[in-house]
């Protein structure tokens, strides 16, 4: 129905009204189910869905999603219940250990799964196919989107600079971003994000370089604190995320299973 248009609608913006909670971890539906009558199970509520429901009397938006990659909602609200809400969700999780959880730890997550950043990885001057993004580009559909004719001419000219994942040992220093990348001597590109990866021991960071340097094995050197240490561009990303890891334990149970 929505696909045949037609349809008179007025578009209003409501930042400034709305508020928003994320609640992330292997406990987070545990906790969240405690506060609704609605089934948050994962056969239920599947990831990337959405549904509009009432947590502790809140009513609320819940979209299955977390930036940290692992099983986690976002849950948007009004703003003047975003106190009540979150009291409700800490008193809930109180069992399970629940606590706050700032942008450094939130970074060093999504930097395992390899997700990208606007302002870091992406901005205006990055293309997507450089970002390592084309396979959310479908250029042989039908229609001609916005920007469609910009890619088809940087697909067709070719990339001169790639988005690579980098790992790296470091003593007690880590990448945050905006470092200079060499290699053989010579500046050769720029971190965009850097955290310290707390499961696998070890700093990674995002790069640009050449293209002819991107390739899974090249070392190169990033400059911290005026010292090089060695990085180098690794097979993204180092911990799969929480959909994908449940995924592929039921599959490895269906083919024990057969």
């Amino acid at each position: 129905e929505a696909v045949k248009g037609g349809y008179d609608v007025e578009i209003k913006n409501i930042t400034d009204e709305t508020g928003v909670l994320g609640v992330a971890g292997p406990l987070a539906r545990k906790v969240l189910q405690k506060l609704t009558a609605e089934d948050f199970s994962d056969s239920s509520f599947k990831f990337l869905q959405q549904r509009v429901c009432l947590l502790s009397g809140v009513p609320v938006t819940a979209i299955r999603i977390s930036y940290t990659g692992e099983l986690g909602w976002e849950l948007y609200h009004k703003s003047e219940d975003t106190a009540t809400l979150y009291a409700a969700i800490m008193e809930a999780g109180q069992e399970e250990g629940i606590d706050n959880f700032g942008s450094y730890a939130m970074n060093s997550l999504r930097m395992e799964k390899a997700f990208r950043a606007w302002g870091s990885e992406m901005n205006c001057d990055t293309n997507p196919f450089e970002a390592g993004l084309g396979y959310f580009i479908k250029l042989n559909k039908p229609a001609d989107f916005i920007g469609k004719q910009a890619l088809l001419h940087i697909k067709e000219k070719g990339l001169q600079r790639q988005l690579v994942y980098l790992t790296m040992k470091t003593d007690n220093v880590d990448p945050e971003g905006n470092e200079t990348i060499w290699c053989n001597g010579k500046v050769v590109g720029n971190t965009t994000s850097g955290a310290y990866s707390y499961i696998t021991q070890q700093s990674v960071a995002f790069g640009y370089v050449p293209v002819e340097l991107s390739k899974v094995g090249q070392k190169v050197e990033i400059e911290l604190l005026g010292k090089n240490y060695t990085a180098v561009v690794t097979q993204e990303p180092l911990i799969q995320t929480e959909p994908t890891r449940t995924r592929m334990q039921r599959t490895g149970a269906a083919s024990k299973t057969e």
